[in-house]
């Protein structure tokens, strides 16, 4: 082989291997790419069958007698569940974020009273503007009252917005707070004249035996036939693109045997005519 073919075949050779190189590149970009779509798919499996759903034991009346029904935990079957047996009057729960105000789903729920906070005095104010409203003053027993009320729509029940009410509770977002007449102690609150007073008292949901939190596995076949079907189609195209990778090595590393080849017989015609010429 003269040297300027050797040298054209050289060229070729050198374009052949940075296109497999290339490829190689897109392949390995292409399997990081499935590599992340499995571990979506695993970690969607994962929520899925670990995911957990509180419910709340209510009260209902059904002919003469009072039987109980269990309900998915929302922020209005708690509001109802503290309400009286009939479901009037206003309720003996609420709900407090983490920075102490009370939150309601809707500005309808905004107290307009002193009574409908749940706070009994003449001392006791309420203001009301748009989705805020502040109770302050003091009450019957002489306590100084300052509660702030706030709109939080996300907490309204609906299937988008139970799990956040219910993270909420579980993360300390949200905390229950109880209307009672027992201090924290377990002793009543007595008002001027001997009569119970109500207090708001934060209550633990998990001390509560009407809420239960445990694992939901209704959607459990669902999640696992997905993660099969998706974790299958994930691995069968990679196991494709790694036997291309494997070939594509192949035939460069026959390429860069031949390149070297070629280098050889171009060096050596170079040192042939350089002899010639000595």
């Amino acid at each position: 082989m003269g040297l300027a073919a050797s040298q054209g075949r050289l060229l070729l050779l050198t374009a052949r291997k940075s296109d497999l190189e290339y490829r190689a590149q897109e392949i390995s970009q292409r399997r990081l790419i499935l590599a992340t779509e499995l571990e979506t798919v695993c970690s969607k499996y994962a929520r899925a069958t670990a995911n957990r759903q509180m419910k709340i034991t209510m009260r209902v009346k059904m002919s003469e007698g009072n039987q109980t029904q269990t309900k998915n935990l929302t922020y209005k079957n708690l509001i109802d569940f503290g309400r009286n047996d009939d479901g009037t009057g206003n309720s003996i729960y609420r709900i407090k974020n983490s920075r102490g105000q009370v939150v309601v789903s809707d500005a309808s729920e905004l107290p307009k009273t002193a009574s409908a906070a749940g706070y009994q005095g003449d001392g006791v104010n309420v203001k009301v503007e748009g989705n805020r409203a502040i109770v302050s003053g003091t009450d019957k027993n002489g306590n100084d009252v300052h509660v702030e009320y706030v709109v939080d729509s996300k907490i309204s029940d609906s299937a988008e917005t139970e799990n956040y009410f219910q993270e909420g509770l579980r993360n300390g977002k949200f905390i229950i707070e109880q209307l009672t007449s027992l201090d924290p102690s377990g002793n009543q609150n007595l008002g001027e004249n001997g009569e119970a007073v109500g207090t708001w008292n934060a209550v633990g949901w998990s001390g509560m035996s009407e809420i239960q939190d445990n694992c939901y596995t209704d959607d459990d076949a669902t999640a696992q036939a997905e993660y099969q079907s998706a974790s299958a189609r994930v691995q069968a195209q990679d196991k494709k693109l790694e036997t291309d990778q494997k070939q594509i090595e192949t035939q460069h590393k026959a390429v860069e045997t031949e390149f070297e080849s070629v280098q050889k017989v171009i060096q050596s015609n170079i040192e042939n005519s350089f002899k010639m010429f000595s």
